[in-house]
């Protein structure tokens, strides 16, 4: 409870700081505030009531000593209520942390700069690599899944405690990061309209089956199991980039354990026994990009040493029936090295029409016939974006695929901007494929979504 009014004083605080007649001149403030509304399109698909989101960014102007701060916070309505936790804040030892109303601290830091160096200590994000949405060298933030198949890269990314130092010269640049405690990814519960499940939520209310999750045991927080990630780049006719990474791997795995069915009352309760792993990984990559007239190329390369990779879902040992008891599951977790790349090409078809296309693959270097995920994985992308009326008028195609496994999504959105402070917009979005692809699982979301942004 301590912590939660903490932060509530300190986030008012802030606010009250920033409206302040002197806060203009040491401070730099902004944000947005959005409204959001999702109308289904599949009667079966998990109900998803209006969300009302708030951002606040605060930045000091002094020139060598700066403090920053990125906090969000507001209703959430994707998740399943009543709300399960009964903190406010989003915390770094949970996976599961279906809360609403909820803060949380995306970044918070302090940092000192000169003409060359910089360091930061605090709560951070980094953007490493070059390709959009899915870059392989980008490995320092686990991702939030709450609602992944919807959220932008940066909204997906959790802020870690972390010190960064970086050295900069005119064409050169060094980055040498250090996480000293391992933040989990978060995932959504069983029955959220997000979770990837799609047959388990109307099947739990119609049998009054309650679906338990299990927090996982996460490592001690030592110092050795810290992560810590390096990377060179230079810029010039290509920008290109050198990156290292050794730490835990932010992409979720599952260990199994035991399927428990029992009654309590009236109520069945199931555990389903895959709770979330998390094992060390080495990568090291590459990246590079170039500008030619209207054409933007865009590349990067990873070798990861020593990533895990989960089985096909019905290799782990589910019995066929319904049957009260412990059930005892199978390993299901596979050790192997891979190899990811992918290139990137932005091309201006005319002054405010964009066409970005996008392909990259994964390679599991020693693949056994019981993983789910082909030796190679591919994912084309394509988007096409164009502004109407001087960008009052903004609108965007976004076409993913995954030929392996027929899995795809589109999304198409546009919006109308009132003023500089307001806007509003429609989007459209469609998943196919089988239910353990990449989009083929969340097929029941399609749907569309009316959203009003208000920027300050």
């Amino acid at each position: 409870m301590h912590t939660v009014k903490h932060a509530w004083i300190t986030a008012v605080f802030l606010v009250f700081l920033a409206s302040a007649g002197f806060a203009e001149d040491f401070l730099s403030v902004s944000g947005k505030v959005n409204l959001r509304g999702v109308v289904p399109l599949n009667k079966d698909s998990e109900k998803e009531y209006p969300s009302l989101l708030g951002k606040i960014r605060v930045d000091t102007t002094h020139p060598a000593w700066r403090f920053h701060l990125w906090l969000e916070g507001g209703w959430d309505g994707s998740v399943d209520l009543p709300a399960r936790n009964h903190s406010v804040v989003k915390v770094w030892d949970k996976v599961y942390q279906s809360i609403t109303p909820f803060l949380e601290f995306k970044e918070l830091y302090g940092a000192y700069s000169n003409d060359v160096l910089e360091i930061r200590a605090g709560i951070q994000r980094f953007s490493w690599g070059r390709l959009d949405e899915y870059p392989v060298n980008d490995l320092l933030n686990p991702w939030d899944y709450t609602q992944v198949a919807r959220k932008s890269l940066e909204d997906k990314k959790i802020g870690i405690p972390s010190l960064s130092v970086r050295l900069a010269e005119e064409h050169f640049n060094m980055e040498l990061v250090w996480a000293p405690l391992l933040v989990p990814y978060r995932l959504p519960l069983p029955t959220e309209r997000w979770s990837g499940f799609t047959e388990i939520a109307p099947s739990a209310d119609r049998h009054r089956v309650e679906i338990l999750t299990r927090e996982p045991d996460l490592p001690p927080r030592t110092l050795e199991n810290g992560s810590i990630g390096l990377r060179l780049s230079g810029t010039g006719a290509v920008d290109w980039g050198v990156t290292l990474f050794h730490g835990y791997d932010p992409r979720p795995v599952f260990k199994a354990t035991e399927l428990v069915i029992s009654q309590v009352s009236d109520k069945i309760l199931v555990d389903p026994g895959g709770v979330p792993d998390f094992h060390k990984m080495s990568s090291i990559g590459i990246d590079a990009a170039t500008d030619k007239g209207n054409v933007s190329l865009r590349a990067e390369a990873a070798y990861a040493v020593g990533r895990y990779f989960n089985t096909k879902s019905e290799l782990w040992g589910y019995p066929s029936g319904f049957a009260f008891g412990v059930h005892k599951l199978n390993p299901v977790e596979h050790k192997s090295d891979s190899m990811e790349y992918g290139i990137g090409v932005d091309y201006r078809l005319f002054e405010d029409c964009i066409l970005t296309m996008q392909a990259q693959q994964a390679l599991i270097v020693d693949r056994p016939d019981t993983l789910y995920d082909r030796k190679f994985e591919t994912v084309i992308w394509a988007n096409l974006k164009n502004g109407f009326l001087n960008q009052k008028v903004e609108t965007n195609l976004n076409l993913v695929y995954n030929p392996e496994h027929g899995s795809a999504m589109a999304r198409a959105d546009a919006w109308y901007a009132f003023t500089d402070a307001w806007k509003a917009g429609v989007t459209a979005a469609a998943f196919r494929g089988p239910a353990e692809s990449l989009f083929g699982r969340y097929s029941k979301n399609n749907q569309v979504e009316l959203e009003i942004i208000f920027s300050y």
